[in-house]
């Protein structure tokens, strides 16, 4: 049995089978490249990572749709980089270590949940932090100052715990009584959760596997003062 015909020629079928695989390829070049995001991120101590954790569970009871953060993925992003070839990747560690290896801990406090991309449909929720030294912006502006990067006007230290995703929540009863991320993020806004501490600078990239992120240099940090 022959095949059925496209109509469109064997020329034609040829270039609609090129633009399929260019299309494919430029598919899998950029998820290759987001899969290769790399940034400079603070590790979370023990201890607020699994505070964190058990709040994300408890906030999961909410039957709302999410990605949540795998908990050893918490962290607190300094620089997000994007991708990096090989050669950049070689090189960053030794263009940051002077600044890198002298950081102290910063005093951070766990207060209160989050949202970036509006409160009634946001984009990420995350555990904010009080820096009242306003340490994390300075490493921030430090950091980006080695790397020739333009630092962020109005850079506010965080940790992401999930992203929400459209879609109906799990949760079947009718308004106004269904939770919804307002009503989350407002019963959450003001809490306090206790000390944060940090133990390393982290250059991290991600990866396809859970958790995503896997550690490419670090720098532990010092003492604070």
């Amino acid at each position: 049995m022959r095949p059925a015909s496209t109509g469109l020629g064997v020329d034609g079928e040829l270039r609609a089978v090129s633009f399929c695989v260019r299309d494919a390829l430029t598919s899998l070049r950029r998820r290759h490249q987001t899969l290769m995001n790399h940034f400079l991120a603070l590790r979370l101590a023990d201890g607020p990572r699994d505070r964190l954790g058990d709040l994300a569970r408890r906030l999961q009871e909410w039957n709302l749709p999410a990605y949540w953060v795998h908990p050893e993925d918490y962290h607190l992003t300094l620089v997000f980089l994007g991708h990096c070839d090989a050669d950049e990747v070689r090189t960053l560690p030794y263009a940051i270590d002077e600044l890198a290896g002298g950081l102290p801990q910063p005093r951070l406090r766990l207060a209160g949940l989050g949202a970036s991309g509006g409160r009634s449909e946001p984009k990420v929720v995350f555990a904010g932090l009080e820096d009242l030294a306003g340490a994390c912006a300075s490493i921030h502006r430090d950091l980006c100052e080695m790397l020739s990067l333009t630092p962020e006007s109005r850079f506010s230290p965080h940790i992401s715990l999930c992203r929400p995703r459209p879609g109906p929540s799990a949760d079947p009863a009718p308004r106004p009584t269904r939770r919804d991320w307002p009503q989350l993020l407002e019963a959450n806004g003001l809490a306090d959760w206790g000390d944060c501490p940090t133990t390393d600078l982290v250059l991290y990239r991600s990866t396809e596997r859970t958790p995503r992120y896997a550690e490419v240099a670090k720098w532990p940090l010092l003492a604070a003062i």
